[in-house]
């Protein structure tokens, strides 16, 4: 049989957030998180819980590994404000020039995707993700903000797909910017008086 083609994950990659929808499904509507660092994303596990059991003198005599911990982290180079008022709430001015930051907490589930720039490579979806935001800012780096997502078990018992990567996967993506500007926009065509 003949071995197939290997198509490797690395390199660029696009994340992208949501928030989870109902009964933990994946999340309908997807943006981007902006532009990533290079060499920043990864999925990662760590061990979860172990249980032993151990008799007299030390000895086990039982031992059960708990379903280990998955992340997936990022950092984001110059956050825009409107992706920062997606994640935390935080408060745009009106005239778009400022940022009222009253916290840096995460309320709620998200959907995270992310896909790898090969066609054929191997994505992730996590449909439930509890989110780390962490801002920072460095003369070397710039202004940044680190995510981390904590994938949950939906209810469903699932952790996370994996996709094969498509053309249309990397089509021009949605930001946060244009969720705004429908939003903006859809009152003004509500109170737009009739044609005839």
């Amino acid at each position: 049989m003949k071995r197939k083609k290997i198509i490797m994950s690395w390199s660029e990659c696009r994340v992208e957030i949501g928030h989870t929808g109902e009964n933990d499904a994946m999340a309908t509507q997807l943006v981007s998180v902006g532009t990533i660092n290079d060499k920043s994303t990864s999925l990662a596990t760590s061990d979860g819980e172990t249980l032993t059991a151990k008799a007299s003198g030390g000895k086990t005599v039982a031992e059960e590994e708990g379903e280990p911990e998955v992340t997936i982290t990022t950092r984001v180079k110059e956050m825009d404000f409107d992706t920062e008022h997606l994640l935390t709430g935080a408060v745009i001015s009106t005239d778009g020039d400022e940022l009222d930051v009253n916290t840096n907490i995460v309320q709620g589930e998200f959907s995270v995707k992310v896909t790898p720039k090969n066609i054929g490579a191997q994505g992730i979806k996590a449909p439930k993700c509890s989110v780390k935001f962490r801002p920072g800012s460095s003369e070397e780096e710039g202004s940044y903000v680190d995510l981390t997502f904590k994938v949950i078990e939906t209810e469903a018992g699932l952790l996370y797909k994996k996709f094969r990567v498509k053309k249309t996967d990397w089509a021009d993506p949605t930001f946060a910017s244009d969720l705004n500007a429908a939003k903006a926009a859809a009152p003004a065509k509500q109170n737009a008086p009739d044609e005839a």
